[in-house]
């Protein structure tokens, strides 16, 4: 059974954005993540990246948005856009101080917007794709031909895109991006996440032929468990898949 552990307060989640105030530790994690980025087996011009989960509260939207700020950071050369597509439940804009009403993904699928509506940072390489308003028919906004229309204009105007998904054993809409992503990231939390849960998300993925890039360890503290660096207990298994580990972010 997947562990019953209550999900960190958003005022926590919101501490885990990369900021002048983060710890060394935890940017320098960040950066190698990037640089195993570089490194992909992607030849596309745009890397479009899914970053998802077994289930709800194991990281994916605050490592989708500190791997945006990584790279731009760190590629300032690099045009990089993150987009929120979970149409059900955002967390984006709350993670990073915006206006959740502004327009976004839902009303450029909806037709409601005839160009994507995007949103400025602090970093000139950067851009936000808000999930814009909640939508019942998330599946169907998904595999419209206006989401084809979208995946175009990122690789038109953008080098690296991240999209946060909702939780793969949650609902399908991460699956239905398999043909117009490179491939997926899948996110698991120390201490909360289930090794089962993890195990049916990756069965999920491989059943659709979809490319696992790797798995990411958050909160995982080294001293903790015991472990040296480099070793996750029980994810282990994974190995085959690439697997990082995340200190406290």
């Amino acid at each position: 059974m997947r562990k019953t552990v209550q999900h960190s307060s958003a005022e926590i989640d919101v501490q885990r954005i990369i900021s002048d105030s983060t710890p060394f530790a935890v940017k320098e994690a960040y950066r190698t993540l990037y640089s195993n980025l570089l490194y992909l087996p992607i030849e596309d011009s745009c890397k479009k990246l899914v970053i998802t989960s077994a289930y709800p509260g194991e990281g994916k939207t605050s490592l989708s948005i500190n791997v945006a700020i990584t790279i731009a950071i760190n590629s300032p050369e690099s045009r990089v856009l993150i987009v929120d597509s979970d149409m059900r439940s955002p967390r984006v804009p709350e993670l990073l101080n915006l206006d959740g009403r502004v327009h976004g993904l839902s009303e450029f699928l909806a037709g409601i917007d005839a160009e994507p509506s995007l949103t400025d940072t602090e970093y000139p390489n950067l851009k936000i794709m808000t999930s814009g308003a909640c939508n019942a028919n998330t599946p169907g906004l998904i595999s419209s031909s206006r989401m084809k229309k979208f995946m175009e204009f990122c690789e038109n105007n953008f080098d690296y895109v991240i999209i946060d998904t909702p939780p793969i054993n949650v609902v399908a809409d991460a699956l239905l991006l398999n043909e117009s992503v490179n491939g997926y990231i899948l996110v698991a939390r120390a201490d909360y996440s289930d090794v089962n849960a993890l195990s049916d998300a990756a069965e999920r993925l491989k059943s659709a032929e979809a490319n696992i890039f790797g798995i990411v360890l958050c909160s995982y503290d080294s001293k903790k468990s015991g472990k040296g660096y480099g070793r996750y207990g029980k994810y282990g298994r994974y190995g085959k898949y690439g697997s990082y580990g995340y200190g406290e972010n």
